[in-house]
């Protein structure tokens, strides 16, 4: 499960919202911890624009006017909540993630300046530690560092440095090693690593080569903190045909002449594979022609039938205009064709065979598909794995036996 933790300055700036949606796609995040929200209400609207593509669950902490506010979003798939336990500078969600039967807990913290805050802080942390068994994440921005290296050009308290650190030593919290930066918050000149995640020891132990990174500051003076415990790339996709392109005219010549031109040497197996290796490549350069003449091609059309419907609310047409303009009307109707025959086989719906050509519902389908396909992990020998290489073995062993 794979985690993100920001400090966002404000969730107002549409911006953000962009750059924390591709964060997450990117980076196949399950669960996003945002701090100082700077909103006393929310609903799934606002939060949507942040999450992206799939379904997703989230609970927040209202801010103080116009300071702190919380957000916990997560997967649905892969986090299954138990619980959610709330206060002004911190949100904890409980749970399990999917195939796992231990508790999992997310904490969301955003620490007051204040010192006396702090310590009351740090002990309802403790506290909440105490209190749960299973894997514990930490994260959020706690307004303190651990050591004067974590600070330039600002001031260390040293007081505080090691109360914050007597914390994170009784409650027997541990931090990987952050690669990316070494400061995690800029205020012009001055840089400190006031955000972190830890874990408990358990954790830990599970995940002891998790990738902790920090990540460009793009759109908030505080560095977004990823915690990469596994990467659920399949590798390339495979080869989707169109049925559509067997309606094109060259298609047929694209196929003969890759097959034919073909010069490959080897086992009469190998051979085969590297010649459907030259056909994939050699459609997909097709394809991508196509598509940009297809779209330039629609332009003109459109163009042409503009002059044509024009001159004729002035005058009669011509026949050779009169034929241009049939012409024109049943090339584009081809290329609408096409289209739809694109969007009707991703979709794989059938609705379209009773006369509706509404795109925006094909787009909806295939994304909904697309959801409903996600495979964030599976059960394996009693373990929940999210190794593509072992999900990619079993899947097969099951099919092959």
């Amino acid at each position: 499960m794979n985690v993100l933790s920001l400090n966002i300055r404000g969730l107002g700036n549409l911006g953000k919202a962009d750059w924390v949606r591709r964060l997450r796609a990117q980076h196949e995040v399950s669960f996003i911890l945002l701090q100082e929200s700077q909103y006393g209400s929310l609903d799934a609207g606002n939060l949507g624009r942040f999450w992206g593509f799939g379904d997703f669950s989230y609970d927040w902490v209202p801010s103080t006017g116009r300071s702190g506010g919380l957000v916990s979003m997560w997967d649905p798939k892969v986090f299954v909540m138990d619980r959610v336990v709330k206060n002004s500078n911190w949100i904890l969600v409980s749970g399990v993630v999917k195939g796992c039967g231990r508790p999992v807990h997310v904490l969301n913290v955003y620490a007051p300046q204040n010192i006396v805050a702090k310590r009351a802080l740090w002990a309802e942390i403790s506290g909440l530690l105490g209190e749960g068994e299973g894997r514990w994440i930490v994260a959020g921005d706690f307004n303190s560092v651990r050591s004067v290296e974590d600070r330039r050009n600002s001031n260390f308290n040293l007081v505080e440095a090691n109360e914050f650190n007597d914390f994170i030593d009784a409650s027997d919290l541990h931090e990987y090693s952050l690669k990316g930066r070494r400061f995690t918050f800029v205020a012009g000149n001055k840089l400190s690593r006031i955000d972190r995640i830890f874990v408990n020891w358990e954790f830990f132990m599970e995940w002891p080569c998790a990738q902790y990174l920090a990540l460009e500051r793009y759109k908030s003076d505080h560095s977004p903190l990823l915690l990469k415990t596994g990467s659920r790339n399949f590798g390339p996709k495979p080869f989707r045909f169109f049925n559509s392109w067997l309606g094109r005219e060259d298609f047929g010549r694209v196929v003969s002449r890759s097959l034919v031109e073909a010069m490959v040497t080897g086992h009469p197996d190998s051979k085969l594979l590297m010649k459907f290796k030259i056909l994939r490549n050699n459609i997909g350069i097709w394809a991508s022609e196509c598509k940009a003449k297809e779209l330039e091609e629609r332009r003109l059309l459109e163009r042409e039938l503009r002059d044509l419907d024009n001159a004729l609310e002035v005058r009669s047409l011509s026949e050779e205009e009169v034929w241009s303009l049939a012409e024109i009307k049943r090339r584009l109707g081809e290329l609408d064709d096409f289209y739809y025959r694109d969007l009707k086989q991703k979709a794989r719906c059938n609705w379209a065979i009773h006369g509706d050509d509404n795109s925006r519902y094909f787009h909806g389908f295939i994304n909904k598909r697309k959801a409903s396909n996600h495979l964030p992990g599976m059960e394996v020998n009693g373990r929940w794995e999210t190794s593509p290489v072992i999900i990619k073995r079993e899947v097969m062993g099951f099919f092959s036996g």
